[in-house]
C-alpha cells in the first residue's frame, strides 16, 4: 500500500515537470504578435497592415511532406473565394526553407501567402514551436523526411499545426490548437467561425 501511494505521488508530482516547455499557442483574446515576412510572390506581408483592412486567418503548417498539412492548404485554396468574399486574408506559415516552400506551392497551388519561417521567429511568438527529440528526428529520417535539410539552415523544429483568426483590433478571435499532428480543422468549421 505504501509503495502504491509513493508511485502515485511521484506520478502526480512529475506531471507538471513533464508538461513544462510544451507549446500552448496564443490564447483567445490575446493580442496577436506582429510579424513581417516575404511570401512566395515576393510580396512583403505584415500582420498589422493586413489586419487593419481585414481579419487575417493564420495557418501554421509543418511542411510539404505532411499529407494532413497539404490537404488543409489545398482545401483552403479550393475554398479561397469563400474567405475573400468575407474579406478574410489567409496567410500560411511553415518552417520550410524557400526551396522546400516551392514544393508546398507546387502541391497546393496556393494563391494566398505562404511565409517561410525557417528561423522559427513567428512560431516562437505564437507559442506553437515544438522541439523534437533525437528519437523523433530519427523516426522522420527513417521515413525519408530529413527536417535538417527541409528547414535548412535552421534547426529542425516543427510548429504544432494550428489556426488563429486575428481581428481588426489585432485580437485573437478564434484558435484551433491541437498537439495531435493528425487532427486538423476543416474548412467548413473555419467558415462557421
Amino acid at each position: 500500500m505504501t509503495r502504491f501511494f509513493f508511485l502515485t505521488l511521484c506520478c502526480v508530482l512529475s506531471a507538471p515537470i513533464i508538461a513544462q516547455g510544451q507549446p500552448e499557442g496564443v490564447f483567445l483574446g490575446a493580442k496577436a504578435p506582429d510579424f513581417t515576412g516575404t511570401d512566395q510572390f515576393g510580396r512583403e506581408v505584415n500582420l498589422r497592415q493586413l489586419a487593419k483592412r481585414d481579419p487575417v486567418l493564420l495557418v501554421f503548417y509543418r511542411g510539404y511532406w505532411s499529407p494532413s498539412c497539404i490537404r488543409l492548404l489545398t482545401r483552403l485554396q479550393d475554398s479561397l473565394s469563400f474567405f475573400t468574399d468575407r474579406n478574410i486574408a489567409v496567410v500560411a506559415i511553415g518552417p520550410e526553407s524557400d526551396e522546400s516552400r516551392a514544393q508546398t506551392l507546387q502541391k497546393t497551388r496556393a494563391g494566398f501567402s505562404l511565409l517561410s519561417d525557417s528561423a522559427h521567429s513567428i512560431a516562437k511568438r505564437y507559442d506553437v514551436l515544438q522541439e523534437l527529440s533525437e528519437s523523433q528526428l530519427a523516426r522522420y529520417r527513417s521515413g525519408g523526411i530529413d527536417l535538417t535539410k527541409i528547414n535548412a539552415p535552421h534547426t529542425p523544429h516543427l510548429p504544432v499545426p494550428s489556426v488563429f483568426l486575428v481581428g481588426k483590433d489585432y485580437t485573437i478571435t478564434y484558435r484551433f490548437f491541437d498537439p495531435d499532428q493528425k487532427r486538423r480543422i476543416s474548412v467548413k468549421e473555419l467558415l462557421q467561425q
